[in-house]
């Protein structure tokens, strides 16, 4: 939704991008207003809203992503030391800087009549079958990170003087998983997982709370050794994440997460090219756009000046946004009083002469000024609006350029609530595993993208919920290729039952915790899936007609295995 702008110190950001509205940390809570949007306004039929850019849409109308349409928009997140965030300088985007030679009429210009077809390639086709959860995270996230996160960390621990850390890939892969699956069972602390009264075994089994503290102690991504301090040539703030970020930034998928850039304070943007640091911003973001192919690229007015709309049209991107009234650059547009009293849905247009830019200011509840390079208010359609006086919806004039803003707008924001709906919220000091956290975060949510418009492109309309989608992720990086628990932690001192000398009965196996079927990943592994015999007698998992008390110690199923049929190696051969 587009709106005015709040700018948040690093502090805030951070704390907003490691943090969900009402999550509690390990040692403080943060107050829900402290970091909830100050411009949200909900539907009419909770607040009796008629907010000018609500579409008044459910969430489940969203418009699917679109390959030649893109968002952008930039995420604050400081980087210069290893325990704290600095103050920051914010910067404030102010008025462009002013090009003199815009020249504005009523009447739409020859310039103004393009070809705005998507010129690019299609979506590449989906799998033959829809491969797994796990699958389409590896596409963000894939095992050179975790072996990369495994040798620095060794080296970490090295460097620290400390004794030998030994983590594996493996290691490195359930250490995450741990973390994913926090984020679906809540706790205040992550130590209250290990906690006799708060225990969780799918945590706590898994990895011991000292060995999951010395991997947060230790866990590192870059060599220190190379690291150059501030003010020396190649001096990089974000050095001790650089080579995780850029393997995320690099396997980010168009229709996606396109890009994304972290904010280290001053001099992360410079106004090269005379548009004002929010102009290059865009630039920045857009540099990996293939050119002349009309991409289409969306923006609020926080970024938006006529010369960088200007800009992009040149290298082939055309644009629309919201833009601020002190950058319409000689643009006189009828008052807010004059299009008030014309009534609800009263619009006026102006076009430059040599670009053909379009500038359309529309009345709704206020006055809202729109620019693109593509599109006009043509043609006007009818829409359905929220009525505060009448307390009903009423039927008003929408320009056209509204309704595409409308519909394209946003993905960004609705790539972040994805995000903080199962936020990774454990809060180090280190900024730099908090950006990691963001980063798992980030893979998450595009696998879970990615893995819906493959479903679409196939006609299937059933997907997996994304809540689902994180725990099936979970489960294979802490199960997938890795020993089965043979015998379950067990915490305090030994006791007589270990001593191997008793004489007394051994207890009967556990009974099945397991009722969901596991992940195809941790299935079809072939990694520790033994027989067991199980307490109780119950159906097979795969031929549903037979009866059995065999299971498999690792899936936690039955599974037939008698002279006529062997369910057991088939369901763990068998996709």
């Amino acid at each position: 939704m587009a709106g005015r702008r709040k700018f948040y110190s690093a502090t805030e950001v951070i704390e907003y991008i490691c943090l969900p509205d009402g999550a509690l940390s390990d040692t403080e809570s943060i107050p829900d207003d402290n970091i909830a949007d100050p411009d949200f306004e909900e539907s009419p039929e909770a607040y009796e809203s008629d907010s000018s850019f609500d579409d008044d849409k459910p969430l489940a109308a969203i418009p699917k992503a679109n390959l030649n349409h893109l968002d952008v928009e930039i995420h604050n997140i400081h980087a210069d030391s290893d325990t704290e965030v600095p103050d920051d300088n914010e910067p404030q985007p102010g008025p462009a800087p002013v090009n003199k030679e815009f020249s504005w009429r009523q009447r739409k210009p020859p310039a103004a009549d393009i070809d705005s077809s998507f010129r690019g390639p299609a979506f590449s086709p989906p799998p033959d079958e829809i491969p797994s959860p796990k699958w389409y995270f590896d596409q963000f996230m894939d095992k050179s990170v975790f072996e990369h996160i495994s040798n620095q960390s060794n080296l970490y621990a090295v460097m620290k003087n400390a004794p030998e850390l030994k983590t594996t890939p493996s290691e490195i892969e359930q250490f995450i998983g741990l973390h994913i699956l926090m984020t679906v069972v809540r706790m205040p602390s992550y130590r209250m997982y290990w906690q006799t009264a708060t225990r969780y075994d799918p945590i706590a089994t898994v990895m011991g709370r000292k060995r999951f503290d010395k991997l947060r102690t230790y866990i590192h991504m870059n060599d220190n050794t190379n690291v150059k301090q501030k003010g020396e040539p190649g001096y990089d703030p974000l050095f001790k994440v650089r080579p995780v970020l850029e393997k995320v930034r690099a396997n980010c998928v168009t229709g996606l997460v396109y890009d994304f850039e972290v904010y280290t304070g001053k001099g992360t943007v410079t106004n090269e090219r005379g548009l004002g640091v929010a102009g290059e911003v865009v630039l920045r973001l857009v540099s990996e756009v293939p050119k002349g192919l009309n991409y289409k690229c969306f923006f609020d007015n926080w970024f938006t000046s006529p010369e960088l709309i200007v800009e992009l049209k040149k290298m082939g991107i055309l644009t629309v946004a919201t833009i601020n009234r002190n950058r319409l650059r000689g643009c006189t547009l009828k008052s807010d009083k004059e299009l008030s009293k014309a009534g609800r849905g009263a619009y006026e247009v102006k076009y430059e002469k040599t670009s053909g830019m379009s500038i359309v200011k529309w009345y709704d509840n206020k006055a809202v000024l729109l620019a693109s390079s593509f599109i006009g208010p043509e043609p006007v359609e009818r829409c359905r609006r929220w009525s505060k006086e009448k307390k009903e919806y009423v039927e008003v004039d929408r320009p056209h350029i509204v309704k595409v803003y409308n519909h394209n707008m946003g993905g960004v924001d609705l790539a972040d609530m994805f995000a903080a709906l199962y936020r990774i919220d454990i809060r180090p000091r280190r900024w730099y595993l908090r950006i990691l956290y963001y980063l798992i975060d980030l893979s998450l949510v595009n696998a879970w993208l990615l893995y819906r418009r493959h479903l679409t492109q196939k006609q299937e309309k059933k997907y997996m919920p994304l809540l689902d989608f994180r725990v099936q992720v979970a489960d294979a990086l802490i199960k997938v290729g890795k020993q089965a628990d043979l015998i379950s932690r067990k915490r305090g001192r030994p006791s007589l039952e270990d001593d191997p000398t008793s004489h007394q009965a051994a207890p009967p196996p556990p009974p099945l915790q397991r009722i969901s079927a596991p992940s195809v990943d941790v299935r079809l592994d072939r990694c520790d899936h033994f027989p067991i015999h199980a307490e109780k007698r119950g159906r097979c998992r795969l031929c549903k007609n037979g009866y059995t008390q065999m299971a498999c110690l690792k899936c936690k199923v039955l599974l037939c295995f008698t002279k006529d049929k062997n369910c057991f190696l088939e369901y763990h051969m068998r996709k």
